[in-house]
């Protein structure tokens, strides 16, 4: 009966456990949306202020220690070689991180494609559409993050316990 109990606590544990760790994945894609939208804010103000190319773009986004967690822009390149298309490096970089969700990549595969590909103000009428977008898509994830946290939560202990009861 001890190890009943016992292996009843384990699973009530487990249950938690899981419910805990894809809380906190809803809670990472929430993440990743708020820093796309900062990434987003931050080239505006690049392209506004100093009017830099992709390169130069890209070189001040891998030094920025609050994009960290976007591993992708590490294999962007920082200098122009005429042998590589930058926004096909940028699209398949950004691919290639698989953590990111997919309405995540599609706007940042977006965005990609509007650096450099016209004059400052065209640049930043893009980037302002960019980040409305971005904006929508923080509060799209907010909204999963509010309503599913708790229930993967309750659910996985409850699970748990019921599992756990099962044994008994």
């Amino acid at each position: 009966m001890f190890f009943r109990i016992i292996s009843a606590i384990m699973f009530t544990i487990a249950g938690g456990t899981a419910g805990i760790y894809f809380s906190e994945r809803i809670k990472s894609d929430l993440d990743f949306c708020r820093n796309i939208h900062e990434m987003f804010m931050n080239t505006a103000v690049i392209i506004r202020c100093s009017a830099d190319d992709v390169y130069m773009i890209s070189a001040e986004l891998k030094n920025n220690k609050k994009f960290q967690r976007l591993i992708f822009l590490q294999a962007i390149p920082e200098k122009y070689n005429p042998e590589d298309n930058f926004r096909e490096i940028w699209t398949d970089s950004v691919k290639s991180q698989k953590n990111l969700p997919d309405d995540v990549k599609g706007l940042l595969c977006d965005f990609g494609n509007v650096l450099g590909q016209s004059d400052i103000e065209g640049q930043l009428a893009s980037m302002e559409t960019l980040t409305e977008k971005a904006c929508v898509l923080e509060k799209k994830h907010y909204d999963i993050y509010v309503q599913k946290s708790r229930l993967y939560k309750s659910v996985g202990v409850l699970f748990g316990i019921m599992t756990g009861i099962l044994i008994i």
